[in-house]
């Protein structure tokens, strides 16, 4: 009889075991979930400091009076200029 007990006890032992990792599973995955949340939020932020810092890039780059923008306004005049010109042939 003692051997029925024993065996009694361990599957009670067994099914609260069981219990108690289902419990600390279902919070496990609570607390998956709120990571995932937590990351996606965190890369959304980040892809949208990555476009605002290109943009101030661009704007700084507008802004500031370098050769390199000199030189693209000069190529870009030519460009409209040449296009002008082309015109003004078509019209003809």
């Amino acid at each position: 009889m003692d051997y029925l007990q024993d065996i009694e006890q361990n599957v009670s032992r067994l099914v609260a075991a069981y219990e108690q990792a289902r419990r600390d599973n279902a919070a496990l995955q609570q607390q998956l979930k709120a990571q995932d949340q937590e990351l996606f939020n965190l890369r959304t932020e980040i892809k949208q400091k990555d476009a605002d810092l290109r943009n101030l890039q661009i704007a700084h780059a507008l802004t500031v009076d370098t050769p390199q923008r000199q030189k693209a306004k000069n190529h870009i005049r030519s460009i409209i200029a040449d296009i002008d010109k082309t015109i003004d042939v078509l019209k003809r």
